[in-house]
């Protein structure tokens, strides 16, 4: 009895065939079916079948092509990933970044992606014709590229001990691509411990308060991002003691404490769980923030933390005086709490809060 065949995928038949020779690679046998150059089916796609026993070997190895890792848990790399622009916002993240990695005993990297060039093609059968004075106009980027980078290292390395900086070995990747895209691949393939950036770059407008690459990254990074403020203090990491998380009595936030107090137990940090009453029931809101007091004094009996309640309408502004008026070092949220993030980065509301100019923010899953 033949064995039942089942598609893949749906493939360019360029990438049919590059996916065709990885799968045999590995022993699989594939097929690709309705190839009909007459019909232009090089161009519209071709379907990719394999038997359906090997679908769970060969679905991993079409993920990796396309640039996606499939894992039921994400295992970590012993790396700090600071993605810089040359701007003065990515020379303090290297800075708090190379602190970080040498407090965890891990390896900095600096990643960097050029602009890159709009090169003009005209595709005639399977010969692309490029004009010569784009190429030319690439590697004067990447001249000026090479120049940039070489003077941000002179800034960084008179921030840090020459010694230090010498026998942590940092890496250094510099390539041409779109910024966001590039990380956050990078990012899927390789997962850091954690990825250190400014709160935003040199290309940002007067009234951005957070990057466009930054809130991408933010967003869609499936690995904790920690957003530095260009006047966020040289020594940050010697007096990071506090960190607060916004809690709203989710379930969800029990795992994102028990993430949150993995992610800084190496610096001996205070956590403070901070619930903003809007004018609902107070009395019932303080005997949930004392049951998760509880709770969370049960299981972590050895770590520090507590919980505070506050009252207010204004939720940014409540979460802003509390920063200020508790010296607090680290604002912490989960990406599950977008509804906080985007009223936070509101230019309206954000231009009056002092978080966003000296305060770091802590961004993870939960």
């Amino acid at each position: 009895m033949d064995e039942k065949l089942t598609t893949l995928a749906s493939l360019p038949y360029s990438q049919a065939e590059i996916l065709r020779s990885l799968l045999a690679s590995e022993g699989i046998d594939c097929f690709i079916e309705h190839v009909d150059f007459l019909q232009d089916a090089v161009d519209t796609g071709v379907r990719i079948r394999i038997h359906e026993k090997d679908a769970s070997l060969a679905f991993p190895i079409l993920e990796r092509m396309l640039g996606n890792v499939i894992t039921d848990k994400i295992k970590r790399e012993n790396y700090v990933l600071v993605p810089i622009d040359f701007s003065s916002y990515s020379l303090k993240a290297a800075v708090v970044g190379f602190d970080i990695a040498e407090k965890l005993g891990s390896k900095m990297v600096l990643y960097h992606s050029s602009p890159r060039p709009e090169f003009l093609t005209i595709p005639y059968s399977d010969v692309i014709v490029y004009d010569s004075a784009l190429f030319l106009n690439y590697e004067m980027t990447e001249k000026a590229t090479n120049e940039k980078f070489e003077q941000f290292l002179i800034k960084l390395t008179g921030l840090i001990d020459y010694e230090r900086w010498k026998a942590a070995k940092p890496e250094y990747i510099v390539k041409v691509g779109e910024a966001e895209d590039d990380i956050l691949a990078y990012t899927n393939i390789h997962p850091p411990k954690l990825v250190v950036m400014g709160i935003r770059g040199g290309d940002a407008q007067s009234d951005d308060l957070i990057g466009s690459t930054t809130a991408s990254v933010i967003f869609n990074a499936k690995v904790p991002v920690l957003t530095i403020p260009e006047k966020a203090p040289d020594n940050w990491l010697q007096n990071f003691k506090t960190v607060v998380y916004a809690t709203n009595f989710e379930a969800v936030d029990f795992i994102a404490l028990d993430r949150l107090l993995k992610l800084v137990k190496p610096f001996e940090t205070k956590v403070i769980c901070l619930h903003v009453n809007q004018g609902n029931n107070g009395e019932l809101d303080e005997a949930m923030l004392e049951g998760m007091r509880e709770a969370l004094c049960e299981k972590y009996p050895y770590t520090g933390f507590d919980c505070k309640l506050v009252h207010s309408k204004n939720l940014p502004e409540a979460i802003d005086n509390f920063i200020q008026e508790n010296h607090i070092n680290v604002l912490a949220l989960t990406t599950h709490r977008r509804n906080i993030l985007t009223r936070l980065f509101n230019p309206g509301i954000a231009r009056k809060l002092v978080l966003h100019t000296q305060t770091p923010l802590l961004i993870f899953h939960a």
